[in-house]
């Protein structure tokens, strides 16, 4: 599934990218865990996931290109600080 699966209340992906726009979304972020070699993002599941999934993959969202650019840093510093903390 893209690296993503549905749990209970939670919604997780390995995708930074998507998990990028998932925060750039307003999607409230719980936190990253560490799942072997990879880190796994984890998201309160909301109704709205769905349609930014598809809107995601058709790039047909429409997000503020920046604040994107920001999420991608701050996960990619949080997955190195995840990754070093072991």
């Amino acid at each position: 599934m893209n690296g993503v699966e549905l749990l209970d209340s939670k919604y997780s992906t390995s995708d930074l990218y998507f998990a990028s726009f998932l925060k750039a979304a307003c999607v409230p972020f719980i936190g990253a865990e560490r799942d072997g070699r990879k880190v796994v993002f984890v998201f309160e599941r909301t109704s709205a996931i769905k349609d930014l999934k598809r809107e995601y993959f058709n790039r047909s969202a429409k997000i503020c290109a920046l604040s994107f650019v920001d999420e991608i840093r701050n996960l990619k510093s949080l997955t190195h600080i995840s990754m070093r903390e072991g």
